[in-house]
């Protein structure tokens, strides 16, 4: 079996570069460069985890997504992963543990994302 995994990211060449780790690790990969897109394909695939940048059409697009995700109950398990700059961009030190309200995902990671961490971080939430 094949997980499907969605990608959520603004930037062309990270969708790119994502997609082309996670399909050589036998995922299957949805992408989308905004969270409206992200909402169609969740809606009508199975996803099993989503990788989520933040800051895309506006700064808080990844949180608010992140959010309706959880909040919906049919998605809510799926787990999140937050892939962002917005630490180096914002100077703002968002922690899963401090703002897990406002961010509900199971795992932030810092960009750039080292290829091998993202696969195990993936390996992790998927078992």
């Amino acid at each position: 079996m094949s997980y499907k995994i969605l990608v959520v990211d603004d930037d062309v060449d990270v969708l790119d570069s994502r997609k082309i780790v996670l399909e050589h690790n036998n995922y299957e990969v949805f992408t989308a460069t905004n969270i409206h897109v992200a909402d169609e394909i969740l809606n009508k695939e199975k996803i099993d985890l989503i990788i989520l940048d933040v800051m895309m059409e506006n700064d808080s697009d990844g949180f608010n997504f992140a959010q309706q995700v959880k909040g919906d109950e049919r998605f809510s398990k799926i787990p999140i992963i937050l892939a962002t700059a917005v630490n180096q961009r914002t100077k703002f030190k968002f922690d899963i543990e401090q703002d897990g309200v406002f961010m509900p995902v199971e795992k932030f990671m810092e960009k750039p994302i080292d290829p091998d961490d993202l696969i195990v971080t993936i390996r992790g939430l998927l078992k």
